[in-house]
């Protein structure tokens, strides 16, 4: 340590003369204001009142005519007196907290001092001796919250001397009180230009929302001595480095024990009890993955959301596979990007080791004394969250409206919505009704038309009070009409922020909704029914006194604004393909298709182009490998013996790498293969999995070939491509047949049969990969096509031929109502009219897998041409007969 240089006597007289001076300057001032302002008043101005109360005649007077001087002095001065009482007033507080807050220079203690200090503490030990000493918990730890963040333990510094009050102060060498263990957190150093304080160290101890709880950490730490010497006096001042104590609950509790009777035995540290011995069913439980899906985009959704998801998905896949037009070479629905959340959500329901546990348990928060729900029509079960690896649900009628506050309160309002909406009660299904402003609110935006049907926008909340009590008096008129089995009615739910001017209501509403399907999502404090306090991360932090802290610590499901957005978007999508899945399917044309520069024309981007190039010219070397993308995904070696198969040299993760690169033989970046291959790669090394199985590919093919095999994945400029000099893949050669010049005569109808005979099956059928449906679908439509054309060559010349035509193409595509409109009508027109019904029992057969139906235009179709067929069979019987 470096000695500081000694000041000198001429500074130190400088520097008590100016502190002098400065404070005769002050006391001028106050003087001055204090006593010079009202001897000026009296002095000059007198007494500014009236001596008696004046007549009417005297005001009348006074306000009609112009203002006198001696009217405008008066009224000025008796503005200064009502000034001056009040800076006088502020002057004693000052006054005061300058004296709480003084200090006595610290001395060099001299003799006499440490006897009295001695006989002093003798004293105080005798009379505290006969007090059980730290038996009773601090009035500040009372209500613990539940949940906190962890925060080091560490032990208090020795207090110093602190000035005398009665409020509860940290003992140094006190345990703490049962149930709970003592934190310590620093006040941290100044960070562009904010600066710490009380409220900030109560939210890092307590939580989030615990800033509030400030008093307590002033009274727990008031007068403690501090590093630096001081002590906290003031709440308003707390400076970098010192030591902040407080109280929080023990990290393996979730309740604080009820304290002892008798005092603990006098220890520095904390009292710890042995943890209970878990039972079979918590150590079951503890095993159990957590039945949810959480992402690191801050998705945190049940599985059966996840499941609603891409069961959604699936469906719109079908539903636009159902109607495609062969021929029409439209493939715009299969360039629309798929969202990321969309992609993990149906990943995580693919993914085996996340599976679907027990039943979620059912919250029913109704008072002991309100009469019980009827049944399952009154409740509006929805799920929450998870608590100790078990999902949630809560029935929303039995809360009389959830209030939802709190740092994570919009993003747990938006996966209750969605959970809602997802997982609706068969056949009875769910309404929403949400003004404007709450639905820009919680949705960052997004629009009415862009919504569930099932998701009611109204202009206010009283707007949407009118729609609810509507249902109300509708529901009340048919309970009491029907008294015995009620039908299935849709639920009813209000989402939105409560309003003061409503408040009565809207309690009466969902009071007296509660048995009838009615239940209300409150974005805020709701104190006539249950409120949740919830965190960022979602956890329930604090609830009303009202439901005895059964949902406290639970994690509830949150979903992000944008994601929100785009897993409805996928509802929507849904819910309309249901919806034209009922009307009568577009006129199928097979027979007249388009001519092949449709096909071209899909071909957006240069990545995603399926052209291998040309031809290759005759006498050329064949490429010593052939991979098989159309079926099952195979690896071939060709040799003087004959196509050897590489069956178990490759793993999954390989051949998908193989077929991506198959499917953009122009090379594709890296980060473009990543993210379609390892969606959940993450910084800083994102591309380890990339060049670790590029890596073991090439080892494994050479293992597999004797290293008689070259480089099969090429790099050119940052692009990674499989090399056409040794390897050659069935997609290619489809697409080369496809995309040739054809001519409207025999050869191309034989170029036409050539690529149906390449087609196995569907493109990499044992890859479950999300992103290669697009592609998938993409091939399938190119030979449909394909099909197309060659019927409507054959169509004329040969119906038998036409007809095992359509039947391969229904094997193609199993699901295209199309293709069996055209077969009836190839059977109609050959004279199969009994084959008919067997066609439309197939076609209702195979929709029903998808949960669907058989439209009515097929229906319809198919008994026309019945009839028809029936009426030229007794025209024909009847001509036979009058020969």
């Amino acid at each position: 340590m470096t000695s500081q240089p000694p000041v000198s006597r001429r500074t130190r007289v400088f520097a008590a003369a100016l502190r002098c001076v400065r404070g005769l300057l002050a006391s001028g001032v106050l003087i001055g204001l204090v006593a010079g302002l009202p001897w000026a008043l009296v002095h000059f101005v007198g007494w500014p009142l009236l001596d008696q109360l004046p007549t009417w005649d005297e005001i009348q007077a006074t306000l009609l005519n112009p203002m006198s001087v001696r009217f405008l002095l008066n009224t000025l001065a008796v503005v200064c007196w009502i000034v001056w009482f009040f800076f006088v007033l502020d002057v004693l507080r000052c006054s005061v907290d300058a004296a709480r807050g003084m200090t006595w220079p610290s001395r060099r203690p001299g003799p006499l001092r440490g006897v009295a200090a001695v006989l002093v503490g003798t004293i105080v030990l005798t009379l505290l001796g006969s007090r059980s000493s730290y038996s009773t918990p601090l009035a500040g730890t009372a209500a613990p919250t539940v949940g906190l963040r962890p925060v080091a333990v560490v032990a208090s510094p020795p207090p110093g001397p602190a000035p005398q009050t009665t409020s509860a102060v940290i003992h140094p060498t006190a345990p703490a009180p049962a149930g709970t263990v003592q934190v310590t957190e620093e006040v941290r150093l100044p960070h562009d230009g904010v600066y710490d304080s009380l409220w900030r160290v109560a939210e890092r101890l307590y939580g989030p929302g615990g800033g509030s709880r400030w008093p307590e950490l002033f009274q727990l730490n008031r007068g403690v001595e501090q590093p630096d010497g001081r002590a906290l006096t003031n709440p308003n001042l707390v400076r970098p480095g010192w030591k902040i104590t407080a109280y929080i609950p023990a990290p393996n509790q979730e309740h604080p024990p009820v304290p002892p009777r008798q005092p603990p035995p006098p220890t520095t540290t904390a009292p710890t009890q042995p943890a209970p011995e878990p039972t079979a069913a918590e150590e079951h439980r503890e095993d159990r993955p957590e039945p949810a899906v959480d992402l690191v985009t801050g998705v945190f959704v049940s599985l059966g959301l996840a499941g609603a998801i891409a069961a959604a998905v699936v469906s719109t896949r079908m539903w636009r596979r159902r109607r495609y037009r062969i021929g029409s070479g439209d493939r715009a629905d299969l360039r629309r990007p798929i969202a990321p959340v969309v992609r993990a959500l149906c990943a995580a329901h693919d993914d085996g080791d996340l599976q679907p546990g027990e039943v979620a348990e059912l919250v029913d928060l109704a008072s002991p004394g309100e009469p019980e729900l009827s049944g399952e029509l009154d409740q509006v079960p929805a799920k929450i969250g998870v608590r100790e690896r078990r999902e949630l649900a809560l029935n929303l009628a039995s809360t009389r409206g959830i209030g939802l506050a709190g740092a994570g309160a919009t993003a747990a309002a938006r996966a209750l919505l969605l959970h809602l909406l997802a997982e609706q009660q068969p056949g009875n299904g769910v309404g929403v009704i949400v003004p404007v402003d709450d639905l820009r609110l919680v949705f960052d935006g997004i629009a009415v038309e862009d919504l569930p049907s099932n998701v009611h926008g109204v202009a206010t909340l009283d707007a949407a009070l009118d729609e609810m009590e509507a249902a109300l008096l509708t529901r009340t008129r048919h309970a009491i009409e029907e008294a015995g089995a009620r039908p299935a009615v849709p639920s009813l739910v209000l989402l939105a922020s409560p309003a003061s001017h409503a408040d009565r209501r809207l309690q009466a509403v969902l009071d007296n909704g509660s048995t009838l399907g009615l239940a209300g999502v409150l974005l805020g404090q709701w104190r006539p029914g249950a409120t949740l306090l919830v965190r960022q991360d979602g956890t329930v932090s604090a609830t009303s006194p009202g439901i005895d802290d059964v949902l406290t610590g639970t994690r509830l499901f949150k979903v992000p604004a944008v994601d929100a957005t785009s897993l409805l978007e996928v509802l929507r999508v849904a819910e309309s393909a249901a919806e034209q899945a009922r009307e009568p399917v577009p006129e199928q044309r097979s027979t007249e298709v388009e001519a092949s520069s449709s096909l071209e024309e899909e071909q957006h981007a240069e990545d995603n182009q399926l052209a291998a190039g040309e031809e290759p010219p005759v006498g050329t070397k064949q490429p010593r490998l052939f991979l098989r993308v159309l079926g099952r995904v195979q690896l071939d070696v060709r040799d003087e013996a004959g196509d050897r198969e590489l069956g178990g040299a490759f793993t999954p993760k390989q051949r998908e790498v193989l077929v991506f690169l198959a499917l953009h033989p122009q090379g594709v970046r890296r980060d473009v293969l990543n993210e379609a291959v390892w969606p959940d790669s993450r910084p800083p090394r994102p591309y380890n999995s990339f060049h670790n199985t590029l890596s073991t590919l090439r080892r494994a093919l050479a293992d597999a070939t004797d290293g008689q095999t070259g480089n099969l994945v090429l790099n050119e400029d940052g692009r990674y491509r499989l090399s056409d000099e040794l390897l050659d893949v069935d997609l290619w050669q489809l697409q080369r047949v496809l995309q040739a010049p054809r001519p409207l005569d025999e050869h191309g109808s034989a170029g036409l049969r050539d690529a149906v005979e390449l087609y196995r099956g569907d493109l990499a059928e044992d890859l479950l990969a999300q992103w290669i449906e697009p592609f998938r679908e993409s091939v399938r439509r190119d030979v449909l096509d394909a099909l197309g054309a060659l019927i409507r060559a054959d169509g004329d010349i040969s119906p038998e031929t036409a007809l095992i035509l359509l039947e391969r193409a229904r094997k193609f595509d199993q699901y295209n109502e199309g293709v069996y409109r055209d077969i009836i009508r190839m059977q109609a027109r050959l004279g199969q009219y009994a084959a008919i019904p067997r066609t439309v029992a197939l076609l209702s057969t195979t929709l029903a897998e998808i949960d669907q139906q058989v439209s009515a235009e097929t229906l319809n179709l198919a008994d026309f041409l019945q009839r028809r067929g029936g009426a030229r069979w007794k025209d024909a019987a009847g001509s036979a007969a009058a020969s």
